[in-house]
């Protein structure tokens, strides 16, 4: 399965199911399936959609879309919807083929809500979830923390000194989860985090 905006494990796509199913859209029979419960799809009624299963090249074919929670609003079949409280200024135009190819994304699983992140006027690549070790192993100078304060927006900034244990200079790990994404266009590392 390849997706232009998710890059991360198989296991962080949101109601991916692995094993044989039925595709309902397409009727085929698929190693691995998305719940279509929670899904954007004009062939079921939604009430119909519980216990269905979509496989990826109907996902691909826009026969199903999953919904996104971005920095810059809700995205649904209707576009992209500004709900955020965070007042955004100069918000980026974002063509509609790059709204349509990331509701063609699978979801993130996550504690909270998904935030998914944008750089140089589109859609960010999820490349996964982190750790503080990753940090220090993609840093270019081994330098975990100013790597994590370069990719992370100040209001969220304090997790890491906050994290790091009384007397210990180097951060071993932490109770959040960590999402990293790069940039298509200029390759800029960016994250954020929730937790249960």
């Amino acid at each position: 399965m390849e997706f232009v905006y998710f890059k991360g494990l198989m296991e962080d796509m949101g109601d991916l199911f692995m094993g044989r199913k039925i595709c309902a859209i397409c009727h085929e029979e698929n190693d691995y399936c998305f719940a279509l419960e929670y899904t954007i799809s004009s062939i079921f009624e939604y009430k119909d959609q519980k216990g269905t299963f979509g496989c990826f090249k109907c996902l691909r074919d826009s026969k199903f879309e999953f919904w996104h929670s971005t920095e810059l609003g809700f995205l649904d079949e209707n576009g992209l919807m500004n709900t955020n409280t965070r007042k955004i200024y100069d918000p980026p135009i974002i063509s509609e083929e790059k709204l349509v190819e990331l509701r063609r994304t699978p979801q993130i699983i996550t504690y909270q809500e998904e935030k998914w992140l944008t750089h140089c006027n589109d859609f960010m690549v999820f490349k996964g979830i982190w750790t503080p070790p990753d940090f220090y192993k993609n840093s270019p100078d081994g330098d975990g923390k100013t790597l994590f304060l370069a990719m992370t927006d100040d209001n969220i900034a304090h997790l890491w000194e906050e994290s790091l244990p009384e007397g210990q200079e180097a951060l071993e790990e932490w109770y959040p989860t960590y999402y990293v994404f790069e940039c298509r266009h200029c390759n800029k590392l960016r994250g954020n985090w929730d937790c249960d």
